[in-house]
């Protein structure tokens, strides 16, 4: 597994690793997908200069696929999703308000008829576009290292 700090790459081995370097920090839980419709085409949000695959906060309570379709819905208005298989989790460390994040998000292939997307402009989401997914990886390049990682795992 990679955890990416300050947008770099750290890879851990063993579970005495993770909990070691974990411990510094709050873990957070988020889920989101990777959607494709029929024309083979890429859901893609645009937030805060950055692209980015849908995705949030995991609710006290909500299991874990359940966040993700629900924030997928949120941030791109996208209506009637068909789950997939489970992706490989993403880790991320930030800092919030003096506070040390390791954030894990929780993938999901996801399928969805080609529709109208709404961006969630209340979340700093200017766009939802879908993207054929040939242009995917150019996308990546003005992306999150971790997101960049994932896309070249599934692709």
């Amino acid at each position: 597994m990679f955890i990416f700090k300050d947008n770099k790459a750290i890879e851990i081995t063993s579970q005495d690793e993770f909990d070691n370097f974990a411990k510094d920090y709050r873990i957070i839980h988020a889920a989101g997908g990777i959607v494709s419709n029929e024309k083979n085409e890429i859901l893609l949000i645009y937030r805060l200069e950055k692209w980015d695959f849908p995705k949030g906060k995991v609710e006290g309570g909500e299991q874990i696929p359940d966040a993700a379709i629900r924030e997928v819905e949120e941030e791109t208005g996208l209506q009637k999703i068909t789950l997939g298989k489970s992706l490989p989790s993403t880790f991320h460390t930030y800092e919030l308000h003096g506070e040390h994040i390791l954030k894990e998000t929780h993938w999901f292939e996801m399928i969805a008829d080609r529709q109208s997307l709404t961006p969630q402009t209340i979340e700093d989401i200017t766009q939802a576009v879908w993207i054929p997914r040939a242009e995917v990886e150019a996308k990546m390049g003005t992306s999150y290292s971790s997101l960049a990682w994932l896309w070249n795992e599934v692709k």
